[in-house]
């Protein structure tokens, strides 16, 4: 009769477990879900959801993305500027599907096919859901193509402040003899026209975003830095 008892006893407690188990899991599942459709901001009406951070950010599909991981506001910044950008743009310019299947081939073999499934995978998406990210890209780099690819002039002065300054520190950090001046003319111009497009591109966003209603979501960016930290 012990047994019998002890027996049902032991059951209801398993049951327990596997109700509790199942119901910690469907409040995951729930959190996650709220997570992933959480507006993060709205610029110009147009919403940005945490889902869209996590595609770009995963698939690196900004092409200004740091090597150095990035915050969720540093995130959401580029995304921003991206979004005013091609607001401007989608009238003016087009990108061919033969654009968008040439971008997604470069990115399947710079991730490895396997690697490319696997971001698939974690965020719940098919190839197909890439694409209007892969055309936003495209037409964003376009656009600033357009409007920055002029040749800027870098006085002689500025390279060799530069050369100075910066690049023969540069090179002994790393333990390299810096080579002559005249050797890397090329390569530092380079670098300070790289610098200086980037700033005007960083300029004219700004003023895009004054001119622009952009409306940020804490409560949705403080749960992403929570994630974050987990």
């Amino acid at each position: 009769m012990n047994m019998n008892k002890d027996s049902r006893y032991g059951q209801r407690i398993k049951i327990f477990v596997l109700m509790f188990s199942l119901l910690s899991l469907l409040i995951g599942l729930a959190g996650s879900q709220e997570l992933v459709n959480c507006l993060v901001a709205s610029v110009d009406n147009t919403p940005v959801s945490w889902f869209d951070l996590q595609v770009v950010k995963s698939f690196g599909l900004l092409s200004d993305l740091k090597e150095v991981p990035l915050s969720a506001e540093e995130l959401l910044d580029l995304y921003v500027d991206r979004l005013l950008v091609l607001r401007l743009a989608r009238e003016q310019l087009q990108v061919t599907k033969e654009e968008i299947k040439a971008e997604l081939n470069d990115l399947r073999n710079k991730l490895g096919p396997e690697v490319l499934k696997e971001k698939y995978q974690a965020l719940g998406m098919a190839e197909n859901d890439l694409e209007s990210y892969l055309q936003d890209k495209i037409l964003f780099e376009k656009v600033i193509k357009t409007r920055f690819d002029q040749k800027i002039y870098i006085s002689l002065k500025e390279i060799e402040d530069y050369y100075a300054q910066v690049y023969v520190p540069e090179q002994k950090a790393q333990g390299k003899s810096p080579a002559e001046l005249v050797a890397v003319l090329d390569e530092i111009e380079a670098r300070l026209q790289s610098q200086r497009r980037q700033q005007q591109v960083a300029d004219w966003t700004r003023d895009l975003r004054q001119r622009a209603e952009i409306i940020i979501y804490s409560d949705c960016l403080n749960k992403i830095k929570e994630r974050e930290k987990e």
